[in-house]
């Protein structure tokens, strides 16, 4: 017993005789840590097991949709009067038929006069440019306003003046209300005759050359252009503007002096809408502008 006493206190004497005092230092660190590892592991093993619970998603109640707002009441309250509608009182337009002749260098070619006088036109040459116009509508190279469209005369507006511009060929004569009322109403029926003309040559364009005759004419022996003369029914002719001896040197924008042209012409007439011709007439040009 004493020997191994002995023994064991010698080697610890031996062992601490050896060990540095950093050496001993770590190891008692490492004995402490031990020692707490060891008491934590058994602590884990006896501590009860806490209860888990189960996750469950709670129910939201559904948001109701804003109840709209009724704002009928309000539109109905008039905050700033009841809106009446402005209705125009229409424009009367005096015309002084007696007008004098007007100084103008104008030539009134034709007239479609009407009972209604907004559906009226005139067609009127300035220097050798012929167009046709429209009430209120301002001749070309002037600064005259077509006013009123009759028979044999039309009233234009020359710088607030009424003038009177007779029809080619009338000479100028006063007249009055009354008597210009008669030829206005006979000439209703011209008006008439020249829709049913228009509603024909639409449903069928090569009908335009029943009412425009177009007949070549050459002059040592080139073509120089197609005289154009009345068909069956003048009427359209001569609301045009169009002339007899006229020649027609120009159909929408084709030249007629070439003999090939026509037979274009003619192939693709059921396609046209309106013609445009281009004449001669006492040496100077006319437009012509016939719409279907």
């Amino acid at each position: 017993m004493d020997l191994n006493r002995w023994s064991v206190n010698g080697s610890w004497s031996l062992f601490l005789r050896w060990q540095s005092p950093l050496s001993q230092a770590l190891t008692i660190v490492g004995i402490v840590l031990s020692a707490w590892l060891v008491g934590q592991s058994i602590w884990l093993i006896l501590q009860p097991k806490p209860s888990l619970t189960l996750w469950a998603s709670t129910a939201v109640p559904p948001v109701s949709s804003p109840s709209r707002l009724n704002i009928q009441s309000l539109q109905n309250s008039e905050l700033f009067g009841r809106y009446t509608v402005q209705t125009a009182s229409p424009v009367t337009t005096v015309v002084k038929v007696d007008a004098p002749p007007t100084r103008l260098n104008l030539t009134l070619v034709g007239v479609v006069a009407s009972t209604d006088q907004p559906r009226s036109l005139a067609v009127i040459a300035n220097r050798g440019q012929q167009n046709t116009y429209g009430l209120n509508e301002e001749i070309e190279g002037t600064r005259a306003v077509l006013k009123a469209v009759f028979v044999d005369r039309v009233i234009i507006d020359n710088s607030g003046r009424d003038e009177t511009l007779m029809l080619e060929g009338r000479d100028y004569q006063t007249s009055t209300i009354q008597t210009l009322e008669r030829p206005v109403a006979v000439n209703s029926s011209v008006e008439d005759k020249l829709t049913a003309i228009r509603d024909e040559i639409n449903r069928s364009p090569q009908e335009v050359f029943k009412y425009v005759s177009l007949s070549q004419v050459k002059q040592d022996e080139s073509v120089i252009g197609y005289r154009v003369s009345p068909g069956k029914d003048p009427a359209l002719f001569e609301a045009v503007g169009l002339q007899a001896g006229d020649i027609a040197i120009q159909l929408n924008g084709l030249d007629l002096t070439d003999p090939s042209v026509m037979t274009q012409v003619f192939e693709s007439v059921s396609d046209l809408t309106e013609l445009n011709l281009t004449v001669e007439r006492d040496g100077q040009s006319h437009d012509i502008y016939i719409q279907f």
